[in-house]
């Protein structure tokens, strides 16, 4: 008893983010080998987004895509090229002003803005939602009607703005949703929040396509 008083009082006097993400690693590891066993491995984000649009009829389905996150638009330009179906919608949702809190070392509060200014972006089926995703979220989807199938790209970064988008929409997500993390190996941030969802929501899904040795991860909720 005086031994295990002494290391609690010593070694778990307070959180520390260390121990967490080790736990947190091991989670993800884990998950990997559970779930990712039918993933195909891609070499770059890229390669991924081609091979999930080629996985839609071709890549002629018509989609609603959303993408959380936007900065300077390369991936919604991608996007853009790469499904042509004149029915398809893109959403693009990001404040512009780079991160609302810290994330980890070398992104801090503030990186990735662009100072407000929103990318060019010719396409006249893309849509920017601009603000805060906890305060412009709900205005959109309160006018939101769902046309084509869904695929979500998250590339929110932190742990809070990914959990938040994903339990905004569970009520949107169906069996064949796409939802794509750009920083899935970071398994305090968006790993953590797909985890968190699927638990609270009791979702299911299966590992579509991973890139940059699971840097990018894309599931299909089943």
């Amino acid at each position: 008893p005086f031994a295990k008083r002494v290391i609690e009082r010593t070694l778990f006097r307070s959180y520390s983010p260390l121990l967490d993400r080790v736990n947190w690693d091991a989670r993800l590891h884990s998950t990997i080998s559970a779930h990712f066993g039918s993933g195909v491995e891609l070499e770059s984000r890229e390669e991924l987004y081609r091979y999930v649009n080629t996985r839609l009829n071709s890549g002629q389905q018509a989609i609603d895509y959303f993408e959380f996150g936007v900065y300077e638009g390369n991936s919604l330009r991608l996007w853009c090229s790469l499904n042509s179906n004149s029915n398809s919608r893109f959403f693009g949702f990001d404040s512009f002003e780079g991160l609302p809190q810290d994330w980890r070392r070398g992104k801090l509060k503030g990186a990735f803005s662009t100072n407000g200014r929103q990318p060019s972006v010719t396409d006249q089926r893309v849509q920017f939602i601009v603000g805060w995703f906890q305060k412009s979220l709900p205005a959109f989807l309160n006018s939101y009607n769902r046309k084509n199938q869904l695929v979500i790209n998250m590339d929110c970064d932190l742990y809070a703005s990914t959990l938040y988008c994903l339990t905004s929409l569970n009520h949107l997500v169906s069996s064949g949703t796409i939802i794509i993390f750009d920083e899935f190996y970071d398994s305090l941030h968006e790993y953590r929040a797909l985890t968190d969802w699927s638990s609270a929501y009791m979702r299911n899904y299966q590992l579509m396509a991973w890139s940059n040795g699971i840097t990018q991860a894309a599931i299909i909720v089943i």
